[in-house]
């Protein structure tokens, strides 16, 4: 399982950003395709009773989950349509200039592209898998490859994000569209330290979590310390702290660059990283 949500993240950081427009047609109907299989499953998970099943005994995120998750799937939903509006304007939008390996002031080079493709795709993977472990009963025979998909995921998540880092050191990232100093700028800032700061902690406090003597790394077991003291605060901060934090410097940044492109008519930001 982890295997292909890795596959597929690579394929669509490769196709979204390809120089032919057939190819980025093709990644952005993949990625739609992949949000609807997700819609589909949490619609399924409505209907054969899996939601229904959650005990009301339960801990409160296993509770939450299925309201959390139906939000997502209305979410998903209307993002499909955006991703198919998305498809026929890249149809229609021939790509002649090379795309340069490492950044320039103006955009980012392929390099940078693929890791912020690679680790968003990896993280919508993760969430919707974390949940759905939070309402799996330990006897259920499919938690087990949730649990290490959602463990190996998560690592390469870590290793991709430290790889990021060291690549914005060697190469810059571009000047701001905003005015150094200003609001927007600040914000800006402020927003981009908070999502790297949730994306680091998100698998170091899921590693800490008690979920046995090691965690899965596609097949390897990687040993994990007996911190039962850390373990306890982990699995708070990877169950409500971080998820919080994820979710509104997440809005807070597509709205801005939803906002910079639609309602700005400024078109730089969405370039920097898309074709």
């Amino acid at each position: 399982m982890a295997i292909g949500y890795l596959v597929l993240a690579l394929v669509l950081a490769a196709t979204l950003n390809a120089r032919p427009a057939w190819l980025r047609v093709t990644g952005t109907l993949i990625a739609a395709l992949g949000l609807f299989m997700m819609v589909y499953s949490i619609i399924l998970a409505d209907l054969d009773g899996t939601f229904a099943a959650v005990p009301p005994t339960a801990p409160l995120i296993a509770r939450a989950t299925p309201a959390i998750l139906n939000l997502q799937a209305g979410i998903a939903a209307m993002a499909i349509l955006f991703l198919l509006w998305s498809a026929w304007i890249q149809a229609r939008r021939p790509v002649a200039t090379p795309m340069p390996v490492s950044n320039t002031d103006a955009q980012f080079g392929a390099v940078s592209r693929g890791f912020h493709w690679v680790i968003g795709i990896m993280m919508l993977c993760l969430v919707p898998i974390g949940l759905f472990m939070a309402i799996l009963p330990d006897s259920a025979a499919e938690r087990g490859d949730f649990v290490s998909a959602h463990q190996s995921l998560g690592l390469t998540v870590l290793v991709l994000v430290a790889g990021r880092i060291v690549w914005l050191m060697k190469s810059p990232p571009p000047a701001p569209l905003s005015r150094q100093g200003s609001r927007d700028h600040r914000l800006a800032r402020a927003v981009h330290l908070c999502l790297y700061t949730a994306l680091l902690a998100f698998p170091v406090s899921g590693y800490l979590i008690d979920q046995g003597r090691s965690v899965d790394f596609y097949g390897w077991a990687i040993p994990r310390p007996d911190w039962p003291a850390a373990s306890a605060i982990a699995v708070w901060v990877h169950a409500w702290v971080l998820p919080l934090l994820f979710y509104l410097t997440l809005a807070a940044h597509l709205s801005a660059v939803v906002k910079r492109h639609f309602a700005d008519g400024d078109t730089a930001a969405v370039r920097r990283m898309l074709r």
